[in-house]
């Protein structure tokens, strides 16, 4: 993605809350966005740049967490759990949702914590949920039930595993390997997993431990007590060689894909953290960026490699409470209490 040509906003599309969670379609066509203070769900038609249909309302379970499907008709969504009259059988379920007519397909009950992330497989209709009853559970579509729940990787190679921490899991753009990241009174432990014979354990552990993470800190002008802030979300790029990283400190970390203990690029957020309480960041789709949404409501986009600001994007009237980027066009988007979408 060439910064110098753009990349300029395209659509403004009005909203009245601050959105909460925002997801692709793989095919690029479409991007679904929820907002836990209205309990709705929007949809964006990404190639005209307009939101036409009526947002989708869950005035009783509430709406938080959004995952697309590989039917650019389908999706995953969690609950809200501000609503403490919420019904405890749909307490902490995921959702499969056609937005076709708005028909709840199937519910995935078996965490008895809130989710935390949702990573749907690139390749299949498995995907990984991560929990604040610290477990991580593999599901299927096609069934109700999960295929595997794993709990927080467990004391080993030295590692004492933090007792209040939550483990994060997502898939590689391949499907072929997952991740698992758990806290440990050292730092953080990466564990990466065939998918195919994740009961063989992890094929990979890798270690970032607080003193190489507070170095890097202390590189960017920061002070190294940020370095215990805990991780919010995992994503890997797509060439699988590096990893982001989100906090509730407004620190975004990329580490190497295969070294977790080699920290690429230490990032901040400007202003205060979104209202998932969390900074928001993503790779671009060609590896080359990562972009941070401000609390000032602007968008820095550094250079993966050497972390130089290429731009700094301009536009929205709050703080930025996601980030996304289009996985098959030239186009990213963002959101505070309006979405905007940027093309090149």
């Amino acid at each position: 993605m060439d910064f110098s040509q753009g990349p300029s906003i395209g659509a403004v599309i009005r909203g009245k809350r601050p959105a909460t969670c925002m997801s692709y379609h793989e095919d690029g066509s479409y991007l679904f966005i929820t907002s836990e203070e209205d309990s709705r769900l929007r949809i964006v038609d990404c190639l005209r740049g307009t939101s036409d249909k009526p947002a989708f309302k869950f005035e009783r379970d509430g709406v938080k967490l959004v995952q697309s499907t590989h039917h650019n008709q389908s999706l995953i969504f969690t609950g809200s759990q501000k609503d403490k009259a919420q019904n405890v059988g749909s307490k902490f379920a995921l959702n499969y949702l056609s937005v076709h007519d708005n028909k709840i397909l199937r519910q995935f009950r078996g965490h008895s914590g809130e989710v935390t992330n949702i990573s749907m497989s690139p390749v299949d209709d498995t995907f990984l949920t991560s929990s604040k009853d610290r477990t991580i559970r593999l599901w299927d579509l096609k069934q109700a039930g999960s295929i595997a729940a794993m709990d927080m990787p467990k004391q080993g190679n030295g590692f004492n595993m933090s007792q209040s921490g939550v483990p994060i899991a997502a898939f590689d753009s391949t499907g072929l390997v997952f991740g698992i990241t758990a806290p440990t009174e050292t730092g953080n432990v990466i564990h990466l997993y065939d998918a195919r014979k994740y009961t063989d354990g992890a094929f990979s552990e890798m270690n970032l431990d607080s003193q190489t993470l507070a170095s890097a800190i202390e590189k960017r002008g920061m002070p190294a007590s940020i370095s215990a802030a805990n991780w919010t979300s995992m994503a890997f790029n797509q060439s699988g060689k590096q990893i982001l990283v989100t906090t509730d400190e407004g620190m975004v970390i990329v580490v190497d894909g295969y070294d977790a203990n080699i920290v690429t690029n230490v990032f901040f957020s400007e202003g205060e953290t979104n209202k998932m309480g969390s900074s928001t960041a993503c790779f671009s789709s060609d590896d080359n960026t990562v972009l941070v949404g401000n609390g000032d409501g602007t968008i820095d986009c550094y250079d993966t490699m050497n972390g130089n600001l290429l731009k700094k994007l301009k536009g929205h009237v709050g703080a930025i409470g996601c980030v996304a980027s289009n996985p098959k066009y030239s186009q990213i988007a963002s959101a505070c209490t309006n979405i905007a979408i940027w093309n090149w």
